[in-house]
């Protein structure tokens, strides 16, 4: 029983990772653009890795009897990647949320000020 409890337990470092590539897929299909792709190769990077620390990398670490030095360089290589996966999302968050400001004052400066009627 302990260990399917915390078997579910570890799933829930997932749940999120997942929720947030399932969103920039759904993104992606419904606007092809630079900031949705940036950012569905970010969240998909990310989901891997969280699987990689999650699972894989305690599974390879039973299974081969790894030194620390042979552990460290495995999860700075994946600390590296990570990184770059985090700026890729980053960047198409930036981008998104600047296209979105722009369209919003291109739509707010279309409509009529009480200054524009003339009054005579």
């Amino acid at each position: 029983m302990n260990s399917v409890l915390s078997d579910l337990l570890s799933l829930t470092s997932i749940i999120s990772p997942c929720v947030v590539f399932g969103t920039c897929c759904f993104f992606l299909m419904k606007k092809s653009s630079v900031e949705a792709i940036l950012m569905t190769i970010g969240s998909g990077i990310g989901l891997f890795i969280t699987i990689f620390y999650a699972f894989l990398m305690p599974l390879l670490m039973a299974g081969q009897n790894l030194a620390y030095t042979e552990v460290s360089k495995y999860y700075s290589i994946v600390g590296i990647i990570s990184f770059i996966a985090s700026l890729c999302f980053a960047a198409g968050l930036l981008i998104l949320v600047i296209n979105t400001v722009k369209k919003q004052a291109v739509v707010h400066n279309h409509f009529p000020k009480s200054t524009d009627y003339n009054h005579d």
